[in-house]
């Protein structure tokens, strides 16, 4: 949780008063301090997210049923990798970063993140290539509005 000290003086559409010069300059070094800490905030939760990343890799029943589906498609016998059973589970139902495939009702900018670095990371790796990361712009739309509201429920404003 983050606390942050209500501070009018720094902003003329709430300021109750025209601030001397060193309430307003107290504000801009509380506000300086307030986006410090809220940004902190939003690494920490980036942080918790990665590890849980592509979980469905690892874990069984998952990490078989991957390794069955990768295989089947490099041999042929299935004819298009994400059409595949972990590839639907995968994508659409356990991981939520996969936005091009799926983007949840509250997907967030954690989400968006975690999902660039993954293509980046992936596409690298594989072909020295990064495909295109093309989220469409609803989806970052809803990420906004849905991690400003996390973002405020992690704060308290106090007096």
């Amino acid at each position: 949780m983050v606390k942050i000290k209500k501070n009018t003086n720094g902003d003329s559409r709430v300021a109750d008063h025209i601030p001397s010069i060193t309430e307003f300059n107290n504000a801009n070094i509380m506000h300086i301090d307030d986006v410090h800490n809220v940004i902190n905030e939003f690494i920490k939760i980036l942080k918790e997210k990665t590890f849980n990343h592509d979980w469905t890799k690892i874990d069984d029943p998952y990490r078989s049923m991957f390794y069955r589906d990768l295989c089947a498609t490099l041999e042929g016998r299935l004819p298009d990798f994400m059409n595949g059973e972990w590839a639907r589970q995968h994508y659409y139902e356990n991981e939520r970063h996969h936005l091009i495939q799926y983007a949840p009702d509250d997907v967030d900018m954690f989400d968006v993140i975690e999902m660039i670095c993954d293509c980046v990371a992936a596409g690298m790796a594989r072909s020295g290539e990064v495909f295109d990361v093309d989220i469409p712009g609803d989806v970052l739309v809803r990420a906004v509005k849905n991690t400003v509201e996390i973002l405020k429920n992690d704060i308290e404003v106090v007096e």
